[in-house]
């Protein structure tokens, strides 16, 4: 009975169109990629830096040249999206705005520079505003995690080997 659900399962998953995302592939003659960021502490550049080094990328740390994932600018904006009666702001868009571009070892530009931007919507609640701190931080955590892993498809997607 079990074996049953376990390949009725199955076939309902392949049906459906799922599939597990493949592993980040990139061309070997890239070799290691070294993440570059204004800041040295960014915490996106940090987070790029360890991904690259669990999937096999890690920069060359002899001095060798390698190549360089760019992080030319990142920045953040948080605007009002909506107003209540009394024209006090109920609702908060927060932009998290990045642009990158992959330089190969030799020096030539691999990727041309790409700018992502992502987006998520909060409402204010004016009775626990002790919370909203806290609410944006956990927001802009999440920003930074999408955001890494949409330059990590980005990379792989344009730079996939094709067989």
């Amino acid at each position: 009975m079990r074996f049953l659900v376990l390949l009725l399962s199955a076939l309902l998953l392949t049906a459906c169109g799922f599939h597990p995302r493949a592993r980040l592939q990139l061309p070997d003659t890239l070799g290691p990629i070294a993440v570059q960021t204004a800041d040295p502490y960014s915490p996106l550049g940090l987070e790029l830096s360890a991904t690259l080094e669990r999937a096999g990328y890690a920069g060359a740390a002899d001095g060798a040249p390698s190549a360089a994932l760019k992080i030319t600018d990142e920045s953040w904006k948080t605007s009002p999206l909506s107003v209540d009666e009394l024209a006090r702001v109920r609702e908060y868009i927060t932009r998290y705005r990045v642009q990158f571009a992959l330089v190969g070892a030799d020096g030539q530009l691999v990727l041309e520079p790409q700018t992502i931007e992502l987006s998520r919507e909060f409402t204010y609640d004016i009775t626990a505003s002790a919370g909203s701190p806290a609410e944006q931080e956990l927001i802009q955590r999440e920003l930074r995690r999408d955001m890494q892993a949409a330059i990590l498809r980005r990379l792989d997607v344009v730079l996939r080997p094709k067989d």
